[in-house]
């Protein structure tokens, strides 16, 4: 142990005065030094410690997780992992019902309108969910998720995913408004691109911005591709899907060019 964390330091970072780097290294830090944890825990009222552990464990142990988290370890999902999950805010069922009825409303109008609606809509989906997973003020286990060792890359990659898949499984049920199985399937590839993309944006810029401009993308290719095609949903068949699957593999690329960045992601 080549350096001890100092009262100035401490006092910083209990105010949120310090840098990311500064508070991750104090954090790692405070691990495996035992005179710097006493440190830090005397500069913090017991009074305001004891109602912030209150409100961390009232929060982790809420009955309403529960049966997500016991389904994931029934799967074999780690217990750490699938309490990350099952506290994601994204996949809890308020927002998932959400979700069902906008994808329900988009697939009702697309059995009039034709399939683009719910074509449109629907890979929206995970990115609204990847940029609401990470925001710091309604997320109740951001602090616990930053300071462990899932935190930085890992971190985004587990709850991302787990966001990706909540709105794939709960989009089956609208889907069965539509007149063909295969506009069930065809968004499958675009919503895993924009997704990707929301997280490499993400590196550069938050995650909510990055969010507005993939989704303000997305609609916009989408609209001028159908203008200028000469056959309807040429943005989801044919030559699509095989765009779509290159740049998933060009996304995949960049995000672990990228892993570093995520530090500072999970930390917002």
């Amino acid at each position: 142990m080549t350096w001890h964390v100092s009262p100035e330091l401490v006092a910083s970072y209990r105010d949120s005065a310090s840098s990311d780097a500064a508070s991750h290294s104090l954090e790692l830090h405070l691990v495996e030094c035992e005179p710097c944890r006493r440190i830090a825990a005397g500069a913090v009222e017991s009074d305001r410690r004891d109602r912030i552990w209150a409100g961390i464990s009232e929060t982790v142990d809420m009955p309403k997780a529960r049966w997500l988290e016991e389904a994931l370890r029934r799967f074999g999902v780690n217990a750490h992992i699938a309490r990350l999950i099952a506290m994601t805010p994204s996949v809890q069922p308020s927002w998932l019902l959400a979700v069902a009825t906008i994808l329900a409303l988009a697939a009702v109008a697309a059995s009039s309108l034709g399939p683009i609606p719910f074509l449109v809509v629907a890979p929206l989906v995970p990115v609204v969910g990847v940029a609401i997973a990470f925001g710091h003020p309604i997320d109740p286990v951001h602090e616990i998720g930053v300071a462990s060792p899932t935190g930085g890359f890992r971190l985004v990659l587990i709850r991302a995913s787990a966001v990706l898949m909540a709105s794939i499984a709960i989009s089956v049920l609208p889907g069965l408004f539509l007149r063909e199985f295969r506009w069930m399937v065809v968004w499958l590839l675009p919503a895993l691109v924009c997704t990707l993309l929301v997280l490499v944006i993400s590196t550069f810029t938050h995650l909510s911005t990055a969010a507005v401009v993939v989704s303000l993308l997305w609609v916009a290719g989408v609209t001028a591709t159908e203008l200028a095609a000469s056959t309807p949903v040429a943005s989801f068949v044919g030559p699509a899907q095989l765009i779509f699957a290159g740049a998933v593999l060009g996304l995949l690329a960049l995000l672990l060019w990228r892993r570093t960045s995520f530090e500072r992601i999970a930390g917002r």
